[in-house]
């Protein structure tokens, strides 16, 4: 009889410890995982580069660029206050971003205002240097233009070379009557140039509105994503070949002259803005 005490008293203890232990796992079991997503990366800014010239030449775009400028001074702007680029003069870029380099697709947008006609050669607007040619990467410029009756016409030309087009060596122009520009000159007139590379379609504006240079498709449709090489800097007001030194292969050109004007809120996107987008920022004039 004392055994079978001692036998219940053992079993009886052996089971308040089990129970013991069973509840005070349940109170060590963790609570369920809750997995926290990583937090959104930032807004994507297209915007890469931004000079308002507001007595200065600061970048206030993605890339914050240094610049340094030649003849250049400051004016009355579209909005507060311009670039005005003096003879001879330009503004320099020397540290080209690789989001510029790259940019795949493009829009570059400024206010101009420049006297007219434009005569006794062409002046440079703006170039993205290739160091191994003569144009740039990227030119954009007014050729020399006398029309009696619109003096204040003005005939831009564009020049793209794109390395990555996959034959023959990636370059363009738009150089055709369509690029001859009514009433532009002696005035504040805002520009806007765009590139998609989903289409390799490629649109001039002015003040916010297509000219006849609209959609036009580069390469039957494979231009694709632009892509620069050998970039040696950027010029605004200015071509490539006209800084001292040379941004190119190439020296200086009696016909190639600095922008007779003044320059205003100059914007580089890697993106190919809308229609309804290059009207707002006409119209927002900021």
């Amino acid at each position: 009889m004392r055994t079978n005490k001692i036998w219940l008293l053992s079993a009886l203890i052996l089971s308040i410890a089990f129970s013991l232990s069973m509840t005070s796992c349940q109170k060590m079991e963790r609570p369920p995982l809750v997995i926290i997503p990583d937090p959104p990366p930032p807004p994507y800014n297209p915007l890469k580069s931004y000079w308002a010239f507001e007595n200065s030449l600061v970048d206030s775009g993605e890339n914050k660029l240094s610049a340094t400028a030649k003849s250049v001074t400051y004016t009355t702007g579209v909005t507060g206050q311009a670039a005005k680029i003096g003879d001879g003069g330009y503004i320099y870029i020397q540290d080209v971003s690789d989001t510029i380099k790259n940019l795949g697709s493009f829009t570059v947008a400024f206010w101009m205002n420049g006297t007219g006609p434009v005569q006794g050669g062409a002046q440079g607007i703006f170039s993205i240097s290739n160091k191994n040619e003569f144009w740039g990467n990227l030119e954009i410029f007014l050729e020399n233009n006398n029309n009696p009756a619109d003096p204040a016409e003005a005939f831009l030309k564009v020049h793209l070379l794109n390395a990555g087009v996959s034959s023959g060596n990636g370059e363009e122009w738009l150089a055709d009557d369509n690029m001859k520009l009514p009433n532009t000159l002696n005035k504040w007139t805002h520009i806007a140039i765009t590139y998609d590379s989903t289409t390799s379609a490629i649109s001039v504006y002015k003040d916010g509105q297509p000219t006849k240079t609209h959609n036009k498709i580069l390469r039957n449709g494979n231009y694709g994503p632009i892509k620069y090489k050998d970039v040696n800097g950027m010029v605004l007001g200015n071509f490539a070949f006209q800084t001292n030194p040379s941004l190119t292969n190439h020296g200086p050109e009696a016909w190639a002259k600095s922008f007779n004007g003044s320059l205003d809120q100059f914007r580089i996107y890697n993106k190919a803005l809308t229609d309804a987008q290059i009207t707002d920022l006409y119209n927002s004039k900021k």
